[in-house]
């Protein structure tokens, strides 16, 4: 590779760093528009997520925005345009992590991860046949199941005790 093809790798590298990740703008690059982008495609990000998860944007209320935000400023998409499915559920997931998942959008998880896989690619594909979940959820931190049964079907439950 050429020296001006890697310092043009370097370059936007740099510049992909500080969209997704807040990182200083790399020199030779307007820093006010930089960030007007980076802040147009988090609104974009939001917004899909919003979208594809209404349960827990209605559960955590006006929370969610600043809840994203930040959760989104950590955690760049895995892929070139993520599906908003997906950047939903490693949202939740990191809410879950944190015990901060709403109870009113538990099922909502559980139900993602028995209809749909995350594709090498960062999309959904539909998942066939017999699948189970577990999850511990709620304040006593009680375990959670959902199985897709073939057809579709979701059954959901919770194993007694704790």
């Amino acid at each position: 590779m050429s020296r001006a093809r890697e310092e043009l790798a370097r370059a936007q590298a740099e510049l992909m760093r500080a969209l997704e990740l807040g990182e200083p703008v790399p020199a030779g690059f307007d820093a006010g528009r930089v960030r007007a982008t980076a802040d147009t495609l988090l609104a974009k990000r939001r917004r899909g997520v919003r979208r594809a998860w209404p349960v827990l944007e209605r559960a955590l209320g006006e929370a969610f925005t600043g809840e994203f935000d930040a959760w989104a400023r950590a955690n760049p998409p895995r892929a070139f345009e993520p599906h908003a499915g997906v950047e939903g559920y490693r949202f939740a997931l990191a809410l879950h992590a944190k015990g901060r998942l709403p109870r009113e959008a538990e099922a909502e998880v559980l139900g993602f991860g028995v209809r749909w896989r995350i594709t090498t690619t960062g999309g959904l594909a539909p998942r066939r046949g017999l699948v189970f979940r577990m999850l511990r959820m709620g304040e006593q931190r009680r375990w959670r199941w959902a199985v897709r049964l073939p057809g579709g079907r979701v059954l959901r439950g919770r194993l007694p005790g704790g």
